[in-house]
């Protein structure tokens, strides 16, 4: 008897060393995984779906590893502000964000959904700027010179002056403004100070020194309307000299519109961002030029600052809260060079996305 209950004993202490030994083992893999999942998180959150988030996506993966923290990527598909707010609104309901990126599409009307981000998490603005909310500061280009860069290319392609039209997504969205502002002041630079306008043009028109500028045509994202807009402008201005988009997907649909129309080198094109039809354009000598931001900085940069402002450095917010990311010109000389270097930093992309799986 005395036998068989040290026997029960010593089972039930072998269940006993079993089952805690499990749990160590549960709770070690339970601690490793909470540890794993204890990344400073972080989200960028982009505008609209096109090609050139993709570098920026690039450039938040790469930082991923570099800088050891997780960092979402959202996109409004619908390209509207209303889808953007939810966004923004789902991420500040996750108690694990502490800094976002964002690219407003509607700053004036968002200020209040900014201010109640920023009073939650760390936010700055990237692509465009909400100057009147409560982000940090803005990263990336500067709009304005960049506009003016897109009218320096204008001046060569027409330098004795011409009828241009203009053509981006938004004039709500800051960046949009920024650009065409820049545009047409540089174009006025140096021209005529004559504001009088000729017969026939649409009120919308603009005198910039030797350039008239008949008007700027909006899309709200969609590149089928993007097209139809450069169609309508070949049948309503059939002797229009140049075509200037703003937005990256802009000039590919003018370029589309002219080829179904046999007029493709014999209108000028200017463009803003590396659209892969833009930089085949300028190889095939139909697109004079393009000014391009640094997409994957904006990213890369992003994620650098955040996880810094997150751990309370608030060194980099310059006096201004603009951190300008500089654009470059691509023309013919350069763009084979530029592509090149675009698809290395895809590349270095998409390496980092393999290793953060």
């Amino acid at each position: 008897m005395y036998r068989k209950a040290v026997c029960l004993l010593y089972s039930f202490l072998l269940i006993a060393i079993l089952v805690s030994g499990c749990a160590d083992q549960s709770a070690k893999k339970a601690s490793t995984e909470q540890n794993q999942d204890n990344k400073l998180h972080l989200a960028f959150v982009v505008n609209l779906p096109d090609p050139f988030w993709s570098y920026a996506r690039a450039g938040c993966y790469t930082a991923e590893q570099d800088f050891n923290v997780k960092c979402d990527f959202k996109i409004p598909f619908d390209g509207s502000s209303a889808e953007q707010n939810r966004i923004l609104e789902t991420l500040i309901q996750q108690d694990t964000i502490k800094g976002i990126a964002v690219s407003p599409l509607d700053p004036k009307n968002q200020t209040e959904i900014l201010n109640e981000v920023a009073a939650k998490v760390k936010l700055v603005c990237h692509d465009s700027d909400a100057p009147d909310s409560n982000r940090l500061f803005y990263l990336g280009t500067n709009n304005y010179s960049g506009g003016r860069q897109v009218g320096q290319l204008i001046k060569e392609v027409l330098p004795d002056g011409g009828q241009i039209m203009i053509y981006v997504g938004k004039m709500d969205v800051l960046n949009a403004q920024q650009r065409r502002e820049g545009v047409i002041d540089e174009l006025k630079e140096g021209g005529s100070a004559s504001t009088a306008k000729p017969s026939g043009l649409p009120g919308a028109a603009i005198i910039a020194g030797k350039y008239i500028i008949l008007d700027t045509r909006t899309d709200q994202g969609d590149r089928a309307t993007a097209k139809k807009n450069a169609e309508n402008t070949l049948k309503k201005y059939p002797d229009i000299d140049a075509m200037v988009g703003l937005w990256a997907y802009n000039v590919p649909q003018c370029l589309e519109a002219l080829k179904d129309v046999g007029m493709e080198g014999k209108v000028g094109l200017i463009s803003f961002d590396e659209d892969e039809l833009t930089l085949q354009g300028i190889k095939d000598g139909y697109v004079h030029g393009t000014v391009v931001q640094q997409p994957y900085e904006f990213g890369y940069q992003s994620v650098k600052y955040l996880k810094a402002l997150v751990g309370g450095d608030t060194s980099m917010i310059p006096e201004n809260k603009q951190l300008d990311i500089p654009t470059k010109v691509i023309k013919k000389n350069n763009v084979e060079e530029f592509w090149a270097h675009l698809k290395t930093l895809q590349q270095l992309g998409e390496e980092a996305k393999k290793t953060s799986n």
